[in-house]
């Protein structure tokens, strides 16, 4: 189930003026150190006292501040929000009112009046510009990164639930095709259905240990293999060969793979290949630092097998998700291969096997 998170584009920014708590929290912090600044410098061009120029440092934080939220509650966001013709059409209206506010104020302040002018007006706007101007990018950075914040929380949201979704297909599918097999089974052989259904408790007692792990040890993922060969050998006999060119034990407990990669790829193999006892078809899982392979001849049986190839698709998102990396399938005349990425376990003591089943006879 996909998330729409939309709304919340990196580029989204609240359309309303007002300032939220956060927002007033960074406006109070800029003005208590830019406060005592301005009343110095007010001081000094004007030659007043500290009391005579207080009053004109408290009407540039008012003054400053109304603008800065005009612009960035306001003004900012038409542009940001596929409105930009309105704001254009707004920003010379509002450089226009900043400037001609900013030669009244302070020119009443600080008994400067005197005939307006389109110079003055330009010059008012440039100069209240470079006053309120540094407060406006600190809170266009301050809401920018929090928008980017909330993009990053959704889209995590949305991957853990497609996840949940592609986990929740594995179980039942792995589930449906192995009740066919001990339905086949209890009625030719009851007794090998008993061993059968012994295994496949084993098989699901890992799936449920694992259902909500986003990876396990390869060591973990070959016993569980192991397990399904077992099955399969009883219910094939020699019609399927299997073959393991692998690294050295001590790093398998330190190469990751998601939980039943190897156990989908095997199952696929057997799915679309015949296989004979007098010439097995010969299935190889090999895996190097960086990948694990599953390679095996092409055979495809005569009657056609239906499938809506949803364990390779199933496959292929889940690895994207969570290693944001691609599995590779080659797929030839003569083999068919695939290959997924192996993630390396950080350095430390290795990871524990999973429990062996006590009837496992090992």
């Amino acid at each position: 189930m996909a998330i729409d998170y939309t709304p919340f584009r990196m580029n989204a920014f609240p359309a309303a003026p007002r300032l939220s708590r956060s927002d007033l929290g960074l406006v109070a912090a800029y003005w208590l150190v830019v406060g005592p600044i301005l009343l110095v410098q007010y001081e000094a061009d004007t030659g007043w006292g500290w009391a005579r120029a207080l009053p004109v440092v408290g009407a540039t934080v008012l003054f400053d501040t109304a603008t800065m939220g005009v612009l960035v509650g306001g003004l900012l966001p038409l542009f940001l929000n596929r409105r930009h013709w309105l704001g254009l059409a707004l920003l010379p209206l509002f450089l226009l009112l900043s400037g001609w506010a900013y030669v009244s104020l302070y020119g009443a302040l600080l008994g400067h009046t005197g005939p307006l002018s389109g110079v003055w007006l330009v010059l008012g706007a440039v100069a209240h510009a470079k006053s309120y101007g540094l407060l406006a990018v600190l809170l266009t950075g301050k809401r920018y990164f929090e928008a980017q914040k909330k993009v990053l929380q959704l889209r995590q949201a949305q991957t853990e639930s497609e996840l949940r979704h592609l986990k929740a297909q594995i179980d039942p599918h792995f589930l449906f095709n192995n009740l066919n097999v001990l339905r086949g089974l209890i009625q030719h052989d009851p007794a090998e259905a008993h061993e059968y259904l012994t295994r496949f408790a084993a098989l699901y007692r890992f799936l449920i240990r694992h259902k909500d792990d986003d990876f396990v040890t390869l060591a973990e993922e070959l016993q569980f293999v192991d397990e399904y060969i077992y099955l399969l050998r009883h219910r094939f006999g020699a019609a399927y060969e299997f073959r393991q060119e692998l690294p050295a034990a001590a790093e398998l407990h330190r190469l990751l793979v998601v939980p039943g990669t190897v156990q989908l790829l095997v199952e696929n193999a057997i799915k679309h290949n015949a296989g004979g006892d007098d010439d097995p078809l010969r299935i190889t899982i090999g895996a190097t630092a960086g990948a694990l392979r599953v390679v095996h001849p092409r055979r495809p049986k005569r009657t056609a097998v239906d499938s809506l190839g949803t364990g390779l698709a199933n496959l292929r998102e889940r690895y994207r998700l969570l290693a944001g990396q691609e599995i590779a399938i080659t797929a030839t005349a003569a083999t068919f291969a695939v290959a997924v990425p192996l993630v390396a376990l950080a350095p430390g003591p290795p990871s524990l096997p999973c429990d062996e089943h006590p009837d496992s006879g090992r």
